[in-house]
């Protein structure tokens, strides 16, 4: 890439024409019936926003030798300098064939790059390719790994992996789509597999009944081991039942960033959001296994489904 550069940095045209053509629509059907008015205005409120973003506040994201430039907030107007070398950590978060979002953490914050900000793709690609290639992610000091300390990175599609307290991957897990699509889970709900690191099954999560709330049967080697029921049509409640005979109830109230668990006997689960795509997680250490862990990944899966 030649440098500097800068690559306009706002809301794509095709996303604004589609709000105000979807929105026009649903006003047009006002005459029908005021809720189709109201669905227009939700749609065409903010297009014009987005538009006005664009032809009035126009920005650019600068890349450099040294550092980078990035629009950030909710409008992305305001603009944050990154020096590369202050980058700690970097990861992708893929929503589709054409979006993707590239995730940087610098000095205890992240910021975020999107391709639907970007003129295309390909735009997007070079981007991200050249600011992976232009930090070395840091080392952790070496340090003893904390029992039923966890950090969960989840995809919409489905796939992600499950990390340690030092940041090392235990498993890695995919939803098995038989082609690449989404939403999924209409119609059927592919099985939720985890691998470890030398890509040997471990566990699987199968549909066991859809309607009206959803039960699924975790295996082990293709042993049952663990029962999870939906416990709520707003599927911000579950049940998990070992064949131990431990059980488990997580709740996830709306509006907020902090879950738990409790088990019967008293054990809790600690949850943090800190993206929709991040979780970290606490379990009491005298319950933790690596069963809850996976159960607590596919129930975080799940909540990306419906989000």
């Amino acid at each position: 890439m030649d440098l500097p550069r800068q690559f306009p940095y706002n809301p794509q045209w095709r996303i604004i024409l589609f709000g105000l053509a979807f929105g026009g629509a649903f006003l047009l059907l006002g005459i029908i019936h005021w809720v189709f008015l109201a669905f227009g205005v939700l749609f065409v409120a903010p297009a014009l926003l987005l538009a006005v973003r664009r032809l009035a506040f126009p920005k650019f994201l600068q890349v450099g030798k040294d550092s980078l430039s990035v629009p950030k907030g909710f409008s992305r107007t305001w603009v944050a300098k990154i020096s590369y070398a202050d980058i700690e950590n970097g990861w992708e978060t893929v929503h589709g064939p054409t979006s993707a979002t590239l995730h940087l953490r610098v000095k205890g914050r992240t910021v975020e790059i999107s391709s639907i900000m970007l003129p295309d793709m390909a735009s997007y690609v070079a981007v991200r390719d050249f600011v992976k290639s232009c930090f070395i992610q840091k080392e952790k000091p070496n340090q003893p790994i904390e029992a039923g300390k966890y950090c969960f990175r989840c995809s919409y599609e489905g796939n992600g992996e499950i990390y340690d307290s030092n940041g090392g991957v235990l498993w890695r897990f995919k939803t098995l789509h038989k082609r690449p699509h989404y939403p999924y889970g209409l119609f059927r709900l592919p099985d939720f597999v985890v691998h470890d690191n030398s890509d040997k099954e471990q566990f699987r999560i199968i549909l066991e009944r859809k309607w009206a709330l959803g039960q699924f049967m975790m295996l082990e080697d293709g042993l049952p081991v663990c029962t999870i029921n939906q416990r709520s049509f707003l599927r911000n409640k579950f049940t998990l039942n070992f064949t131990g005979g431990q059980k488990w109830v997580f709740r996830m109230p709306l509006f907020t960033v902090i879950f738990g668990g409790l088990s019967e006997t008293g054990e809790k689960i600690r949850v943090r959001v800190r993206t929709h795509n991040l979780w970290y997680v606490l379990i009491d250490t005298n319950a933790d296994s690596a069963q809850l862990a996976v159960a607590l990944a596919f129930i975080h899966r799940e909540r990306l489904r419906f989000n």
